[in-house]
């Protein structure tokens, strides 16, 4: 039997199938592998003279062999395995492999040949250093758990035997260990990352009101306290030169979010850069963070982003309302400008975009305060996103919540999901998870099971045009999105707490007056909030807020802060970087051409128009993009509602107009909803279509049915009652003389 030199072998069995346990009993090597698991660890020693003291917050990277299953005498499946490697630490406690007596551990089945769940036991030999004081015991500690994984994943390991004796390195008796448990988790080093806020859909860097570029950067894996500093500097795309250094930041505290902590007076760390007092007029610049860590050493990150003083991004001039309401069957100038001076005119384009009544996607709910760690508090951050990345698991994207991406394993809780996150993210028991730790700790997860091609972006929300960009970015096909809301207290505190959005709706109070709610997922208690719905507002400096939304329990409504958007490789495109050189972004069919024009730059203002004639009323997206001479493409974006003046409307009534309204997941697995009203009483019929016009099922085929809204649901299968297989089906609706029809795709 090989031997280990201490604990965790977690979850050691589920994933073997019977076949290949077979193949390794007859000889064939098929499992032996070393793999690195973040340990964590809570104890209670007593010191003899001073008393039993917890603690509970000793963590790090611990690397084990294990072999290949094998029979022992009585029949069961066996694992050894071997702690190579140890380094579990807080700011008084190190507890190591004892390099002495060897530690024996192995895993067996409950029953002969029954290998799900299985037994699992480490007779642990440690060497813990106590305030520089070194402590060892002699007599074998007995860790036992019931495992259900392989390899070593989410394991929870427990010591219930009597006191365990501690002595120096004299060999006197100093002490006892009184209780002992240990959780295994995926591990992921420490890794630098580093993003700039660009503006909406292109990658050119944002200005702040000094004219400033903000560069944000973080660290995951090692605690601030840790962090000697980071440093920024910056050479031009493809250049060879050295990086020249900009900005150097000795303080990362200030922009975490933890549900429970205020959010501190700092920035994070985070490089400022002015672009007016360096040679950029308009390039692209290659942007480099290097954390040092004294105990840890140097870790770095780069971005690619285009600088110029005066970014080519238009702007609107002729309202800021979060709303702008025009009449149909009417004609209006838009007018814009963009600031950049162009040595000669651009190209220019308004667009729309229709919103659904109701965009609406089913979240699996879980509760920050139960995934049993000592992060649970502020785990908003990681908790929000196992919701969304079991979203995509059960829209299409298998193995993402199964260990490693392997199917073959059975499937990791959405809590399974929450306690790896914690580590990917680099969440701080004091302070929680930043934006850029959110972004780059999805990133390693999705890396880590198997998936690539993915964007993982965070964006701000300051205003109208922030609010209507992350609308478009939650209805876009097989997109999600996480909201960081923040709300102060009395005592002037800011609060911190992300949410993974559930739906939007739209809600008409009359013909010229409309709201906005959203629903999200909350990990504190875990549950949905569709049962109450918050109505989208402003603060008095015009930033959205969620009305009646309560953080800390002072009152008031909590402010959207910011958003992190999710999108798999179908959905959404490239965050990457720019990997060549600047380019535009990709046509999206969805949106309606309004105009086209020349941008004169330059801060001159132009007019593009849009004539609403044909338009059904609604709530739509209206967007502007210019494109200068350097073929760099930026947008502005706002919301605009469409009324008919000459409809009346009850206050409180949802206008019906007939034709279909959406269609609810989409991407779907493996059922949708469809919905649809009707103004007047009539026959309706709804049928599915694949993409070579085959009629599939027809769902609906109504004689008589009265005016208003309805939903019907398609389980994805044909008029004989066969699954149909992943593709792009399209669902037609007619009722007197509407006809419409809608894009439907199914991912099995």
């Amino acid at each position: 039997m090989s031997h280990c030199k201490s604990a965790p072998l977690s979850r050691l069995a589920i994933g073997l199938l019977t076949v290949l346990i077979a193949i390794s009993i007859c000889g064939t090597s098929a499992f032996a592998e070393e793999v690195t698991i973040q340990k964590g660890l809570r104890c209670i020693i007593e010191v003899y003279g001073s008393g039993p003291v917890e603690y509970t917050n000793i963590s790090g990277p611990c690397d084990i062999f294990y072999s290949d299953p094998y029979l022992d005498p009585d029949n069961h499946v066996m694992i050894d395995t071997e702690i190579l490697a140890m380094d579990l630490r807080d700011d008084v406690i190190f507890v190591r492999r004892n390099p002495g007596p060897p530690s024996p551990g192995s895993v067996r089945s409950i029953d002969p040949w029954i290998d799900f769940p299985a037994e699992s036991f480490f007779d642990v030999m440690y060497e813990i250093e106590l305030h520089g004081v070194l402590l060892f015991n002699y007599e074998p500690m007995h860790l036992t758990s019931v495992i259900e994984q392989f390899p070593p994943y989410f394991s929870h390991y427990i010591y219930t035997g009597p006191p365990i004796l501690l002595y120096d390195e004299g060999g006197f008796l100093v002490g006892a260990i009184i209780e002992w448990e240990e959780y295994v988790l995926p591990y992921y080093p420490p890794e630098a990352h580093i993003t700039c806020p660009v503006a909406y859909k292109s990658e050119v860097a944002l200005m702040n009101e000094l004219g400033q570029i903000e560069f944000y950067a973080s660290l995951n894996g090692i605690d601030n306290e840790d962090i000697d500093y980071a440093e920024f500097s910056y050479r031009p795309f493809g250049s060879p030169d050295p990086f020249t250094v900009f900005y150097t930041d000795f303080s990362g505290a200030g922009t975490d979010a933890s549900t429970v902590n205020p959010i501190g007076e700092g920035d994070g760390w985070c490089g400022y850069f002015e672009p007016g007092s360096e040679p950029f007029e308009g390039q692209v610049a290659e942007c480099r963070v290097e954390f040092l860590s004294s105990p840890h050493g140097l870790f770095w990150d780069t971005c690619l982003v285009w600088i110029d003083p005066t970014p080519p991004i238009p702007n609107f001039t002729f309202f800021r309302d979060s709303i702008i309401i025009y009449d149909i069957d009417s004609f209006f100038d838009i007018m814009y400008e963009v600031e950049d001076e162009l040595p000669a005119p651009g190209l220019a384009e308004l667009q729309a975009f229709p919103l659904t009544q109701r965009f609406e996607r089913t979240l699996t709910t879980i509760d920050q305060l139960g995934l049993g760690t000592d992060l649970d508090s502020v785990s908003c951050g990681p908790t929000s996103a196992a919701s969304c990345l079991k979203y995509f698991a059960d829209n299409g994207y298998p193995g993402l919540d199964n260990p490693g991406g392997d199917e073959a394993k059975p499937e990791q809780s959405g809590e399974d999901i929450a306690r790896e996150l914690q580590g990917a993210m680099g969440t701080n028991d004091s302070t929680g998870t930043s934006s850029d730790g959110m972004v780059s700790g999805i990133e390693n997860y999705l890396e880590g099971h198997g998936q690539s091609g993915w964007s993982v972006s965070s964006h701000p929300v300051d205003n109208a045009t922030d609010l209507a960009a992350m609308f478009r970015e939650f209805e876009a096909d097989s997109e999600d999105v996480l909201v960081c809301l923040q709300d102060t207290s009395a005592a002037g505190d800011t609060m911190g707490h992300w949410v993974t959005m559930g739906s939007r709706e739209q809600t008409q109070h009359s013909a010229d007056s409309t709201s906005q709610k959203i629903d999200f997922m909350d990990p504190w208690g875990g549950g949905s909030t569709a049962d109450n719905n918050y109505d989208i507002g402003e603060d008095e400096n015009g930033k959205p807020t969620t009305e009646g939304y309560d953080l800390d329990g002072a009152g008031g409504s909590a402010k959207i802060a910011g958003y992190i958007k999710v999108s798999p490789p179908e959905g959404g495109s490239s965050s990457s970087g720019i990997s060549r050189a600047p380019r535009s972004p990709s046509f999206d069919p969805h949106w309606i051409q309004l105009d086209t024009g020349l941008v004169t730059g330059n801060g001159v203002e132009d007019t593009l128009h849009w004539d609403t004639s044909g338009f059904m009323p609604g709530l739509y997206l209206m967007e502007v993009s210019t494109t200068n001479h350097q073929g760099i493409t930026c947008r502005d974006l706002r919301m605009v509602l469409l009324i008919d003046p000459t409809t009346d409307s009850d206050p409180g009534t949802p206008g019906v107009k007939t034709g279909l309204q959406g269609t609810y997941p989409n991407p779907f697995n493996p059922t949708t909803t469809i919905a649809y009203s009707i103004e007047k009483g009539g026959p309706v019929t709804l049928t599915v279509y694949d993409i070579a016009g085959r009629r599939v099922r027809t769902l609906l085929n109504a004689k008589m049915t009265e005016a208003g809204s309805y939903t019907v649901t398609w389980d994805g299968l044909d008029d004989r009652g066969n699954n149909v297989s992943s593709g792009v089906y399209f669902c037609r609706f007619s009722s007197g003389e509407t006809d419409s029809s809608t894009k439907m795709i199914l991912l099995r």
